[in-house]
């Protein structure tokens, strides 16, 4: 095989560009998973890292429809998982995407992470249509704590009963607005315990 055509083929860090692999282990272990901040509805919520250096660029090439990064942000969402502790069957519920945001990156992003999480876990089970948008939401960035509140107070339903402890994840967490309200429609629709995970957020403070 020429020169040219091992560099064509070749496997390159998302990351460091390093040769050989898609991503490297080792730029993987500089993000550290934390507990965030309290909410409301939820029992613990954990983040895979701050949102910040590569992972905020990972996350934001991924969101405007970058699939290369899906097996990345998948395995640093599943390292995240163990941080929770719990040893109850876990359902992955994600936040889903509204049918424009879909359209546009031409995938369900975190339905499609956590579809990539149980084929690494089988004992994982997932809910991709349960959990739905109501109505139609606008986007949070820019709006104060309780402009995002009221922009997604009774914002989702579920489609029908839920059962067991379920694993809300979505990929940042600012004032947990979203969470929270996902939540309580779980709760309502059933659910005994609800736990979170997110990709960025904001570490818990004592």
């Amino acid at each position: 095989m020429s020169i040219l055509k091992q560099l064509v083929f070749t496997p390159r860090c998302l990351i460091c560009t390093r040769l050989g692999v898609d991503f490297c282990t080792s730029c993987i272990e500089k993000i550290r998973p934390f507990r965030a901040r309290d909410l409301s509805e939820i029992e613990v919520c954990f983040c895979a890292g701050d949102y910040s250096g590569w992972l905020r660029d990972s996350v934001i090439c991924y969101k405007n429809g970058d699939a290369r990064y899906t097996k990345l942000l998948a395995q640093l969402l599943s390292r995240t998982l163990d941080k929770l502790d719990v040893t109850e069957n876990l359902t992955l519920i994600p936040i889903p995407s509204s049918q424009q945001k879909i359209s546009e990156r031409g995938f369900d992003s975190m339905a499609n992470l956590c579809t990539n999480m149980i084929r690494e876990r089988e004992s994982l089970n997932l809910d991709t249509s349960n959990l739905f948008l109501r109505r139609t939401v606008v986007d949070q960035v820019g709006l104060t704590a309780l402009q995002r509140q009221e922009n997604l107070d009774g914002a989702f339903g579920t489609r029908w009963i839920i059962n067991g402890t379920v694993v809300i994840v979505d990929d940042v967490i600012t004032t947990g607005a979203t969470m929270n309200s996902a939540a309580r429609a779980l709760k309502y629709a059933g659910a005994q315990r609800v736990f979170a995970l997110a990709l960025c957020g904001t570490p818990k403070t004592r």
